[in-house]
């Protein structure tokens, strides 16, 4: 590789030996022409630099996994730690009429984290909301339901609660770190405001 350059540079020399070549809009000298010489190979070392470590470092990074994906999955927890599916269902009713409520917004927060799911009562008061990746073990959710439509549905108070998952019997796991899903039926009557 340096032979060729230094051939190179020996070819440049010699073809401007003992006269001056035009470089943009004044005559160059020898050291300029030199110096031209040895910017352009240092780009070109520089650049395949560059490519070979480009190419050790991706090999590198798809070794370890992180790769393009020609997939659209649902992403799930791996490398050693077991995941679960938790469902909370269940049915709001009035208090005082024993009807369904509709539009009743409920969260479902994983205690002492920042995860959560949201979910509105269908026009039968049936709801359900889910933790997709949930840690196979007892648990502990804050649920809320808020009636947020106003007086269309009756005007009722809020209720905040929590739903605990004791010794839970996990279903269709996919036999690795999957263990399946769990469910909790928690139906609820909401109070009309006072």
């Amino acid at each position: 590789m340096a032979v060729r350059h230094t051939i190179l540079k020996i070819y440049l020399l010699e073809r401007f030996i003992g006269q001056t070549a035009v470089i943009g809009k004044h005559d160059a000298t020898k050291y300029e022409i030199m110096h031209l010489i040895n910017k352009h190979i240092m780009k070109v070392l520089q650049n395949k630099f560059f490519k070979i470590h480009n190419v050790i470092i991706a090999g590198f990074l798809a070794l370890l996994g992180f790769g393009p994906s020609c997939e659209n999955i649902i992403p799930r927890v791996e490398y050693g730690t077991p995941s679960a599916k938790f469902l909370v269902n269940g049915k709001i009713e009035s208090g005082v009429s024993n009807k369904p409520i509709q539009n009743i917004r409920i969260i479902m927060q994983v205690r002492d984290t920042a995860m959560w799911d949201t979910a509105f009562s269908d026009n039968e008061g049936k709801y359900q909301v889910i933790d997709k990746f949930g840690f196979p073990t007892d648990k502990k959710y804050n649920i809320q339901f808020h009636d947020i439509d106003g007086s269309s549905n009756g005007n009722y108070e809020n209720l905040d609660t929590i739903v605990e998952f004791k010794d839970p019997k996990f279903t269709n796991g996919d036999g690795h770190w999957y263990k399946g899903e769990t469910t909790e039926e928690f139906d609820i009557k909401l109070n009309p405001k006072k």
